[in-house]
């Protein structure tokens, strides 16, 4: 037997040059294959932590105009005070939907499932402020939403760290 022959069926066949360019071929294409994978995923961290930024950054931005909204109303317009916290449970709510679009890998992926529950509590606590029904019942919430915040803000951290990225330096996310 030849090294360009085989058995089968107790015949001795010879390797055809078509079967010989279509082997190396798939051979070619599985290497390449495996080069753009690797590519590929070295590339996924810093894909995911842009897609991040890319749904924080907006959400930080706005939420700072909201709170220094509210910060200017709380203690003289009952009803610009009511429609800044309401834009920031907006705000909140819009980020976790983002938020539910990007695919973290499981360190993160864990810290998004806290943030967004953290998140929930902070809009809810949100919620019960603007329906105070007085400017002073109102900023008598604003410990508590200080506190649900920092809770958002150390979930936030814990994804940022997961994937690389520096502490945020916006409102929350």
């Amino acid at each position: 037997m030849t090294s360009d022959s085989y058995t089968r069926d107790g015949r001795v066949r010879s390797i055809t040059p078509g079967f010989a360019i279509v082997l190396a071929l798939s051979f070619v294409a599985t290497a390449l294959l495996l080069i753009l994978a690797l590519v590929y995923y070295a590339g996924s961290s810093a894909r995911i932590a842009s897609d991040y930024t890319t749904v924080a950054s907006p959400a930080n931005r706005a939420l700072t105009a909201e709170v220094d909204g509210y910060a200017h109303n709380r203690r003289r317009d009952l009803a610009a005070a009511r429609s800044d916290l309401m834009r920031e449970v907006k705000t909140v709510g819009s980020f976790d939907s983002q938020l539910g679009t990007v695919s973290f890998p499981s360190a993160a992926a864990t810290a998004a499932g806290a943030l967004t529950q953290a998140d929930q509590k902070l809009a809810k606590l949100i919620g019960l402020q603007a329906r105070a029904p007085s400017l002073r019942k109102m900023r008598s919430f604003d410990r508590r939403v200080e506190a649900a915040a920092a809770v958002v803000k150390t979930k936030a951290g814990l994804i940022r760290r997961a994937l690389g990225l520096p502490p945020s330096s916006g409102a929350l996310f």
